[in-house]
């Protein structure tokens, strides 16, 4: 039998959540892989990482700009050796055109920031053999873009955050009411919860039992500071990743917007088998990824600007299809984003890419 193929990955903060998704859970999954062998290296331990390069088939930049040589050097480094030079990206960060649409989904107008940034990413994108995303409509604008090789592996659940949803589960306590989550994770969000925001007051008006959890960062309208004041919107600071998973699954439904446009159809939808393994039931705008991982009434729910209080209702007034829904959603999503299947779009990608 041959030996596995080597995929060497260089990352920058090991602490985030890009690092988890985009490195570390392909890594652990290709632990069970017959082709494919992978580790990570980050900027610090670039003699280690050269040190493998001669006996490598891929070298992947995790989402990073390059600031000073040190990446393009490594990428060239690659290329002498004859391994193929890969760029992972998880966002719309690459092509000036869409830097407008960037900072009015993100409300940043911090320009020259943004310049900076893209400028970074393009110098190393123009510079590898092929590219990594999370889905298929992000794969299509870096194919366009780059005229490079585009594979996709997409977001997914590791075995710690499997581990912390069991307990999570098993310590929750019944709960009188109908709570609301919503997990927004950065400020970028604040347009993308606006576009619900007066679905979400209107239904708290309308049920005295129900509330709304915050966790992460929002502002609210002037509307909701009596809700506010009365502790029927809470709001709790952002926690990590396997604390997240117990405040979702102490809460019936979790609220998944977007502002749905060529930025927010590149995102993943790591927000819907995130609450899918805690048994919580997912609303979610119809983003290209929401649209293609939830069936609408079968492992979540799909909701327009003008359906969000439609579908709330349901929640509500079904509690027995909500169960339903949620138990179908986690069956889909273990097979999907874990496991097996996933390994397999793992070795695809890497094979397709060397």
């Amino acid at each position: 039998m041959t030996s596995p193929r080597l995929a060497l990955y260089l990352y920058e903060d090991s602490a985030s959540a890009q690092f988890r998704y985009r490195v570390l859970n392909p890594s652990v999954a290709c632990a069970k892989s017959q082709t494919w062998h992978v580790q990570y290296f980050s900027k610090s331990e670039l003699i280690k990482l050269r040190s493998k390069l001669p006996s490598a088939s891929l070298l992947i930049i995790e989402r990073q700009t390059a600031k000073d040589r040190l990446v393009l050097d490594l990428i060239a480094e690659a290329k002498r050796l004859g391994a193929k030079a890969i760029f992972d990206l998880d966002d719309l960060i690459f092509d000036y055109r869409d830097l407008p649409l960037l900072m009015r989904s993100t409300n940043s107008k911090n320009v020259a920031y943004w310049l900076g940034y893209f400028w970074g990413i393009r110098r190393i994108a123009k510079r590898v053999d092929g590219f990594l995303t999370t889905n298929d409509f992000l794969a299509q604008k870096l194919q366009r873009t780059f005229k490079r090789p585009v594979a996709v592996i997409p977001n997914s659940l590791n075995t710690a955050q499997l581990h912390a949803s069991e307990h999570a589960l098993k310590s929750q306590k019944p709960h009188s009411g109908f709570s609301l989550g919503y997990f927004s994770g950065s400020p970028t969000h604040a347009k993308d919860f606006r576009l619900i925001e007066p679905a979400v007051l209107r239904f708290l008006e309308a049920h005295s039992d129900a509330k709304l959890k915050v966790v992460g960062y929002m502002d609210f309208s002037p509307r909701a500071k009596r809700l506010i004041d009365a502790k029927r919107i809470t709001f709790e600071p952002p926690v990590d990743f396997e604390k997240l998973q117990e405040k979702i699954a102490a809460v019936d439904v979790n609220l998944a917007p977007l502002v749905v446009n060529d930025f927010t159809n590149c995102k993943s939808e790591l927000k819907f088998f995130e609450a899918a393994i805690v048994e919580t039931p997912t609303i979610a705008s119809p983003s290209f990824t929401f649209s293609h991982a939830i069936k609408d009434g079968k492992t979540g729910l799909l909701a327009r600007p003008d359906e969000w209080s439609t579908k709330l209702e349901f929640l509500y007034t079904h509690p027995d299809q909500s169960r339903k829904i949620a138990l179908a959603a986690k069956e889909y999503c273990l097979k999907t984003y874990y496991g097996k299947n996933y390994l397999t779009a793992v070795e695809g990608a890497y094979n397709a890419l060397a």
